[in-house]
């Protein structure tokens, strides 16, 4: 048996897999976040975002089938689920955010929601828990950045 003994030069290192970006997306309301996510949402391969309205939800799963197919888009709210056999995007509340499936791109809106005594603690899980395996987007009131600089250090905010 002729086993030569590897050098440094020879051993190649698999790529390193690229940390998942996390960013916050913060300003008053009806500025263009929710439109920002969507835009963001369809530039990867599989994403979900998680709205603080079930109204809002069907107004965004609405708006993501007048760019993709039917068969790519779910919606999970709380009184409604259309879930096809398997769909690249998901669009939900907040609360029901299927956080089982893994997707590339996560985004949560109204964040500052986590200060709202019913629902606080839903949107509080999402923010510590919720991530994209490449990109994690939260949307919300610029009152929300003290909170993000110190809960997560290295957070990029646009």
């Amino acid at each position: 048996m002729n086993r030569r003994k590897l050098k440094p030069h020879d051993i190649v290192l698999p790529p390193r897999e690229e940390a998942a970006r996390l960013i916050a997306l913060l300003g008053p309301t009806n500025t263009g976040k929710t439109h920002h996510a969507i835009d963001r949402l369809l530039s990867h391969r599989t994403g979900m975002i998680g709205l603080p309205l079930r109204l809002l939800a069907r107004e965004v799963y609405d708006r993501l089938l007048e760019r993709r197919p039917a068969g790519e888009v779910a919606l999970v709210t709380g009184e409604e689920k259309i879930v096809p056999p398997a769909p690249r995007y998901w669009v939900s509340t907040v609360e029901a955010m299927p956080l089982g499936e893994p997707v590339e791109f996560l985004a949560v809106d109204e964040i500052q929601l986590a200060a709202d005594p019913e629902r606080g603690r839903v949107f509080t899980s999402r923010l510590l828990h919720a991530r994209g395996t490449k990109e994690t987007l939260f949307l919300g009131s610029d009152t929300m950045r003290p909170i993000l600089r110190s809960l997560f250090p290295g957070i990029a905010f646009e």
